[in-house]
C-alpha cells in the first residue's frame, strides 16, 4: 500500500510539473476612439476636453497623459443657427477665470491647472458664447475623418428649498455634522440633479457615490434627505470617520445643477460601473453616452448655489 501511495504522488508530481507552463496573453488594445467631456451652463463659456482611450495597462505618466490629448480637432457648438468654432488652449495660456471655471466644472484643483505643475491640461473653449436658460446646443467635432456630434440643453434651474445641518450620531463626534437638504419637485416627470459641494476654499467635488438624482420615484414630491460631502475621485481609500460630514465653522457651498434627462443617464451609469469596481457578482453596466461616434457627455447645466456656515 505504500509503495501504490508512493507511486501515485509520484504521478501527481510529475503531472504538475509537466503543466507548468509560461504564458504570455497578448490583450488587443482594441479599436482608439475620442472621449468628450464637455460642459455649457448658464452666463458661462462652454469647455471641452478630447482625449483618446488608451489600453488598460498603458504606464502612467506627464508623457502618457500628454499623448492622451486630442488636439488640432476641428469643435463647433451651434446655437440657433450660429455656429461658435473653439479654440483649443494650453493650461499655461488659461486666464484666472477660466482656471477658476473649469476647477469647478471638472472636480480639479485650480493649483493643478498652473503652468509649472508639469500637468498636461488642454481645452477647446471660446469666448464668443455663454450659456442660456432653455437653450439647446449642438456639438460636432471632426479630427482626421473622424465626425462626433451631440446635443445638449440647459433645463431650467430648480434650486433647493433650504439646507441645514445635524449633529454626528455619536456624541463624541460633537464637532462633525450631518448636511440635510430639502427639495420639492416640479411635477413634470423627468427632472434631473447633478450636485456638487465646495467646503470652504476647497473646489467644488461631486457626491462620490453617486452624484445624480432624478425624480422617477418622487415626481412633483418633497424629499428630506442627508446630502454627502463632494470628495475628490480616484482617492487611494477613504476616511470612513470623516466621510460625507462637515465640521463647525466650515463655509459649504452646494452647486445643485439641473440637467437633462441624457445628461444623467450618462453619470448614473459611469458611477455605478465605479462603484461596482469590477466585482464578479455586480450587475453588467455600460455607461451611456450621448456621443454619437465617440464616448463620454456633452451636458448642460442649470446651476444654483446655496450656502451655509455650520454652526
Amino acid at each position: 500500500m505504500k509503495r501504490i501511495v508512493n507511486f501515485i504522488l509520484g504521478v501527481l508530481m510529475l503531472l504538475q510539473t509537466s503543466c507548468e507552463e509560461n504564458l504570455t496573453l497578448d490583450i488587443p488594445s482594441g479599436e482608439e476612439k475620442i472621449v468628450v467631456e464637455g460642459h455649457i451652463e448658464q452666463g458661462l463659456p462652454p469647455f471641452i476636453i478630447l482625449t483618446r482611450t488608451v489600453p488598460v495597462f498603458t504606464e502612467v505618466s506627464a508623457q502618457a497623459l500628454e499623448n492622451a490629448f486630442l488636439h488640432n480637432a476641428q469643435v463647433i457648438v451651434s446655437y440657433r443657427g450660429q455656429n461658435y468654432p473653439l479654440t483649443e488652449i494650453a493650461s499655461a495660456a488659461l486666464t484666472d477665470t477660466q482656471k477658476e471655471i473649469i476647477s469647478m466644472q471638472f472636480g480639479l484643483p485650480v493649483a493643478l491647472l498652473q503652468a509649472n505643475t508639469g500637468f498636461p491640461f488642454y481645452v477647446y473653449t471660446t469666448d464668443a458664447l455663454k450659456g442660456e436658460i432653455g437653450g439647446s446646443y449642438g456639438l460636432r467635432i471632426s479630427h482626421q475623418g473622424t465626425v462626433l456630434t451631440a446635443t445638449t440643453t440647459i433645463p431650467s434651474l430648480n434650486p433647493l428649498d433650504s439646507l441645514w445641518t445635524m449633529p454626528h450620531p455619536d456624541p463624541e463626534q460633537d464637532s462633525l455634522k450631518i448636511l440635510y437638504y430639502r427639495y420639492q419637485d416640479p411635477d413634470t416627470l423627468g427632472n434631473s440633479v447633478r450636485y456638487f459641494t465646495k467646503r470652504n476654499s476647497e473646489p467644488y467635488y461631486p457626491g462620490l457615490f453617486s452624484s445624480v438624482f432624478n425624480d422617477e420615484l418622487i415626481n412633483g414630491g418633497t424629499i428630506v434627505f442627508p446630502l454627502d460631502r463632494g470628495e475628490p475621485r480616484g482617492q487611494a481609500e477613504i476616511d470612513q470617520d470623516l466621510y460625507s460630514y462637515f465640521g463647525k465653522g466650515d463655509t459649504v457651498t452646494v452647486r445643485w445643477a439641473a440637467i437633462d434627462l441624457d445628461h444623467f443617464r450618462f453619470w448614473s451609469t459611469l458611477e455605478g460601473e465605479q462603484n461596482s469596481n469590477g466585482s464578479p457578482i455586480g450587475s453588467p453596466n455600460t455607461t451611456r453616452s450621448n456621443i454619437k461616434g465617440g464616448l463620454g457627455i456633452w451636458g448642460g447645466y442649470g446651476v444654483s448655489y446655496h450656502r451655509l456656515i455650520v454652526k
